[in-house]
């Protein structure tokens, strides 16, 4: 009984490994193939398992005409910015195919796009300002460019800059009925060292830096030319 014992043992661990290796085979053979990063060939790149939106938003040629050749819709939104009950339409454009998590240095420039709904379900443009979003590459390590948040009579613009030294920036312009434009009326930043030292929270009005349009607001003020 005891050599039946002992036979029964081994051969339920020959076959217990066994399966584990036919397993291991089994989940070996089901890692992706690794593939290769397309603008720099012999580079490996992340192994999700990713595919390419196939929806697209559909602009009309009366809007599209507006976007500088060479660039397309990076973010849309709509919103009653102008206070009349009717929604409007903000674009944020940028170089068709850009790569904004790439920090090739080189800078990824953007255009803000603002048209205003009218009654009958069409846009008008009003003005466009090459200079109002952050662009790829022009505040540090990683894309600058935070997004936008649309409101009631406000639209605000979000900037991240982040190398050893990080800040948040939160740009607020209101509509000024009187004179048909978005002004700056606040500027919220909060930065602070890659250690998180010398930390701060500061926030900004109008009475510390005037009067300034969406339309003609330049986020850089080294880019002003």
């Amino acid at each position: 009984n005891k050599l039946l014992i002992i036979f029964l043992l081994i051969l339920f661990s020959c076959g217990h490994e066994s399966m584990k290796q036919r397993q291991s085979v089994k989940i070996k053979d089901s890692v992706p193939e690794v593939r290769t990063d397309s603008a720099y060939p012999g580079h490996e790149t992340f192994n999700w398992d990713w595919k390419r939106p196939t929806e697209k938003i559909i602009l009309s040629s009366s809007i599209t005409k507006y976007i500088k050749k060479g660039q397309e819709p990076i973010d849309t939104f709509s919103g009653d910015i102008n206070n009349d009950k009717i929604l409007d339409l903000i674009l944020v454009t940028g170089i068709i195919g850009e790569d904004s998590l790439r920090f090739s240095g080189i800078d990824l420039p953007r255009e803000l796009l603002v048209f205003a709904g009218q009654r009958n379900n069409s846009y008008k443009f009003l003005f466009k300002n090459p200079n109002a979003i952050p662009c790829g590459n022009c505040c540090g390590m990683s894309d600058p460019y935070g997004g936008m948040t649309v409101k009631l009579g406000q639209i605000i613009i979000n900037e991240y800059c982040a190398s050893n030294w990080k800040s948040i920036s939160e740009y607020r312009f209101s509509y000024n009925t009187r004179l048909s434009d978005w002004l700056l009326d606040t500027v919220i930043t909060e930065s602070y060292a890659f250690d998180h030292k010398y930390y701060t929270l500061d926030t900004t009005t109008k009475k510390d830096f005037g009067e300034k349009s969406l339309r003609y607001f330049i986020m850089y003020k080294d880019e002003e030319k």
